[in-house]
């Protein structure tokens, strides 16, 4: 799961992938951590970071989460739809679910040159599949997902890296 938010002035992007040993691994602007959760009966979690554990509570409020760690208050806001648009058009080869689903299979890895329209994955979504195909030849820079993961509407899929003009080129 891949999320992204406005904390002051400075934008975090929070990537979280479960282990098979039911930790997550996050990585926040680069930095990994390991954290593990367990909800409690007051309504907020135990949250254990890097074997440091707090106690959390959150709320939203349409753009904005509102999260207290411990002693500590913060007010993330996500990014406007907007500026979503804006920031997914700025990763034009990335590609993005467009709509909420589940990711049913994987047909590339990272690193892997594809042809334009050959299919990478596949999303159910409302009983439908959905084919998520290449727009253009090109590289897998990175997946973002995981077989069985439930992604959100505009969340980031795969980073794709275009081929460029000149690997397109056809000599005789």
């Amino acid at each position: 799961m891949n999320y992204t938010y406005q904390y002051a002035g400075e934008s975090y992007t929070i990537l979280l992938e479960q282990q098979p040993d039911h930790t997550w691994s996050a990585t926040i602007n680069g930095q990994s951590y390991t954290a593990s959760q367990a909800p409690q009966e007051s309504g907020g979690w135990l949250l254990s970071i890097d074997n440091v554990t707090y106690t959390v509570y959150c709320a939203a409020r349409d753009d904005q989460r509102f999260v207290q760690l411990g002693s500590q208050n913060f007010t993330l806001t996500a990014p406007s739809p907007a500026a979503q648009r804006r920031r997914l058009d700025s990763h034009a080869g990335d590609l993005a679910a467009q709509m909420p689903g589940q990711i049913t299979s994987i047909a590339v890895n990272t690193g892997d040159i594809v042809e334009r329209g050959q299919t990478l994955l596949v999303l159910e979504a409302m009983k439908m599949e959905i084919r998520i195909r290449a727009p253009q030849s090109g590289q897998i820079k990175r997946l973002l997902v995981q077989v069985g993961q439930v992604v959100e509407r505009g969340q980031m899929l795969i980073e794709f890296e275009a081929s460029s003009p000149e690997h397109l080129r056809h000599f005789d």
